[in-house]
């Protein structure tokens, strides 16, 4: 069910540097479970890739969101492992092999007349696999970092978390061009939260920065009849930090934790499944993990919709997600320190 990865093959070593690659831990074939029960107190944080784009074919999207993990691994442990960040607060899980849904997906892509149904099927079978594997990293009490595969994804964690909870139900907040609570059409990456909240897993859901040509009437509509739902337009936002601050303020709780989501389609001119000129900069989109990771009680963070396509593409996305990734860690483990 995990496809471990091979660190060596991953970090480049250099005389006079560590790198945190060479302090992750990690676990051989078949031992994941096992050794999730075994980790050290100091591991914080376990990488886990979903290299899959089922969720986003059946969205009407493209491919490439199951190239983000691997482009990620690339850059990420090869980071310095010094004062500001170790390895050794990681476990990398490896990914979730779903090779055998993904290749059914692609292949569903290039018949004529296909039933997209049949991708909302495949969806379905991911949900299973992918909650099967965060529910067991919520029970050894260190935070799951998700990194590639569509925003589908975010319903597994959110019924995962949820779960793991005594109250049986979490917050999200989602820093996104679009607010993905489409109908209850069958599932894909445009209705992880509807289902979510359908299913009363998700409590409270903050969207940060939602495009105003690209969210439609009746979503907006369905959005406004909620209470427990806030979201603010990207055309309306005067100040990042002040709308943080009302994001934040919307989800604190001590008693619930939130999920943290950032749709890599937000960021301007980020390789994404749907990559836009018009977004936050990365400067923008790490200062908003980590003000989520210092002020909310975290249940995890979620990176979807990275979707290289080619070798510059993917420099580019296994860099903005190495630096998101060890921003967040960097803020978390500050929190930790002051508590």
């Amino acid at each position: 069910m995990i496809n471990p990865i091979k660190l060596e093959q991953n970090t480049s070593i250099r005389k006079g540097e560590n790198k945190l690659g060479e302090f992750i831990f990690t676990c051989s074939e078949g031992e994941w479970q096992l050794a999730l029960k075994t980790l050290p107190e100091d591991v914080r944080f376990c990488l886990v890739g979903i290299p899959e784009s089922i969720g986003i074919l059946g969205n009407y999207g493209r491919t490439g969101a199951e190239f983000a993990w691997e482009a990620f691994l690339n850059h990420f442990l090869n980071i310095q492992h010094n004062r500001f960040l170790l390895g050794s607060s990681f476990f990398v899980l490896g990914a979730i092999d779903v090779s055998d849904l993904q290749d059914r997906a692609v292949a569903l892509q290039k018949e004529s007349g296909y039933n997209h149904q049949k991708l909302h099927d495949l969806c379905d079978e991911l949900d299973e696999r992918v909650e099967a594997v965060m529910s067991q990293i919520l029970q050894a009490d260190i935070v799951p970092i998700v990194i590639g595969g569509g925003h589908n994804n975010a319903y597994a964690l959110l019924k995962a978390a949820s779960l793991a909870s005594s109250i049986g139900r979490v917050n999200a907040i989602n820093m996104d061009a679009h607010a993905d609570f489409r109908q209850l059409e069958g599932r894909h990456s445009g209705n992880a939260f509807s289902y979510a909240m359908h299913k009363r897993y998700l409590n409270r859901y903050f969207v940060l920065g939602l495009h105003q040509s690209y969210n439609s009437e009746f979503m907006l509509r369905t959005l406004d009849a909620r209470e427990e739902v806030m979201y603010t337009m990207f055309e309306d936002i005067e100040s990042l930090d002040e709308t943080l601050s009302e994001a934040i303020h919307f989800m604190a709780d001590d008693t619930i934790k939130t999920g943290v989501e950032l749709d890599m389609d937000a960021i301007c001119f980020m390789p994404s499944s749907a990559s836009s000129p018009s977004g936050f900069s990365m400067e923008e989109a790490r200062s908003y993990v980590k003000k989520c990771a210092s002020l909310l009680n975290v249940a995890y963070l979620h990176l979807p919709e990275a979707a290289p396509q080619n070798e510059r593409d993917a420099l580019l996305v296994g860099k903005a997600l190495a630096y998101l990734v060890s921003d967040f860690a960097k803020a978390f483990l500050k929190r930790k320190v002051k508590q």
